[in-house]
């Protein structure tokens, strides 16, 4: 994208029009195969087959009914969504906008459909396949690029995102035979588990688009600054949500399914002592990234998005709001995964208040910082909105005084303070030695980004290990384990 259309005007479009169809119902596919794990393994527990599989078949023609609903009013109001969401278009890019959002309309029901499924192979503890879904979103995507993207310019990209979502229920579908589960109508809504479903389902909505608001009113107001901010604000937060559903993700959701089953099993003490394996994990994970991204960004966009129509202007106007979306990269990454602690024990109340506060933070945040920062200020008011969801959620989760002193709190984030401050003097001059601002040739920034890096992050890791950060013991305790040489008799 960033090398056929750069932060221009046909980008902001394109962006404008996916926001309805790609955010807010991907959000609803998140929500539903979050719901699902808590759902499913209480009806494993307490529900014969049969009855969970007519759980699972009212559900799947519930969704099925309301994603048509949601389709038909969507493709007939498509020109007043848009005429209300894009304040600062009033040009050709209208109708384009347009156009494209109702291409991308009908995605609803494969996202609601592709939710269903996750959850369930989630639930089950397989996680192969869900892995792989957004892998044929990705592959699809990009192909679809390059190839439609060229023959029809922007309107091909549209296209090629709705034959994306639906690629991921070719590869996820078939996993339901192995399970010896079936998706059919059903139009009998009566089983308990879908009516707790649905008592969940609004709350798990709202904590799981709290990011989804966020970027939404982001690029409504981004709109009305200079053509690209758009663009701009959307490729920074690609990159810094890379570590949060590459890595975080990978770590939480299998935690999720084993605290699901502990306080399904009212099993309290391995229920908490994975919980803080987990919270310590994902801030180990997430520091040196977000210094990373501070410290390397405008090598990084280089790098990563510097080509074709992807120009200088482009890196400026970007760097700015990566610095600022940087800054909130652990709020990102701890919010979601104390979320699921709070879905792991089925409590939906205090995570859905905290969803309220942040997103009225977020929204007075960017309605304030806009007027001073412009789109700078827009990443900022997200990362303070996410770092404030963070502060209540680690609150409520950690108040009890047991669980503070397990995780041991001051101990944890001095250990990670000491650790990250010879790795930022490292990143630091490293930088400046190679001077990689400048540096001209894709291989050798490629090469010097990566000495930067390696040189940083095995600072970081040899510093936690000399204070015996938990997590990394385990890790040298394990290799020590597997690689030892067996002594001769």
């Amino acid at each position: 994208m960033a090398a056929y259309f750069g932060t221009s005007q046909l980008t902001d479009a394109w962006l404008m029009a996916s926001m309805l169809p790609n955010l807010l119902f991907s959000t609803i596919n998140a929500a539903i195969s979050t719901t699902m794990v808590p759902i499913m393994t209480e009806g494993d527990a307490e529900y014969s087959p049969a009855s969970v599989q007519r759980f699972l078949n009212e559900l799947f023609t519930a969704i099925v009914v309301l994603s048509l609903i949601f389709i038909f009013f969507g493709e007939a109001l498509a020109p007043e969504i848009i005429h209300l969401v894009a304040l600062g278009f009033h040009g050709p890019e209208v109708p384009l906008t347009i156009e494209m959002t109702r291409i991308m309309v009908p995605t609803i029901i494969f996202w609601g459909l592709s939710g269903i499924i996750v959850g369930v192979l989630q639930e089950r503890e397989q996680y192969f396949l869900p892995s792989v879904s957004p892998v044929a979103i990705n592959v699809v995507r990009i192909a679809t690029i390059i190839i439609l993207g060229k023959l029809w310019g922007i309107r091909g990209v549209a296209l090629g995102f709705t034959l994306a979502v639906i690629s991921q229920l070719f590869v996820t579908w078939p996993a339901l035979k192995h399970l010896r589960l079936t998706l059919h109508f059903r139009w009998h809504f009566s089983h308990p588990l879908l009516r707790q479903m649905i008592k969940m389902a609004g709350p798990y909505f709202l904590v799981s688009s709290v990011g989804t608001v966020g970027v939404i009113v982001d690029r409504i107001l981004a709109s009305t600054q200079v053509t690209g901010s758009l663009a701009a604000l959307n490729y920074s937060y690609v990159l810094i949500q890379i570590p949060v559903g590459l890595l975080v993700a990978s770590l939480a959701t299998p935690i999720y399914t084993r605290l699901s089953h502990h306080h399904s099993h009212r099993d309290q003490e391995l229920f908490h002592t994975l919980a803080m394996k987990g919270f310590r994990l994902v801030l180990l994970v997430i520091v040196p990234i977000t210094l990373w991204f501070i410290i390397l960004r405008v090598p990084i966009l280089r790098l990563l998005y510097q080509h074709g129509a992807f120009s200088n202007r482009s890196t400026t106007l970007t760097a700015g709001t990566l610095l600022y979306f940087a800054v909130g990269l652990p709020g990102f990454g701890l919010s979601f995964y104390l979320q699921k602690l709070f879905f792991a024990t089925q409590n939906t109340r205090s995570p859905s208040r905290f969803s309220i506060i942040t997103i009225v933070v977020n929204i007075i945040g960017d309605l304030i910082l806009v007027q001073v920062m412009h789109t700078d200020g827009l990443a900022l008011a997200t990362a303070t909105a996410a770092w404030v969801n963070t502060g209540l959620l680690t609150w409520a989760i950690f108040r009890d005084h047991k669980l503070r002193n397990r995780l041991g709190f001051r101990r944890t984030f001095a250990i990670l303070g000491v650790g990250a401050t010879p790795m930022l003097l490292i990143l630091l001059a490293t930088r400046d030695w190679l001077h990689l601002d400048r540096i001209v040739g894709p291989i050798p920034l490629f090469f010097g980004l990566g000495l930067c890096v390696v040189l940083s992050g095995i600072t970081f890791v040899l510093v936690l290990a000399v204070l015996h950060y938990p997590e990394i013991d385990d890790a040298r305790r394990w290799l020590g384990s597997r690689y030892a040489v067996p002594r001769a008799r």
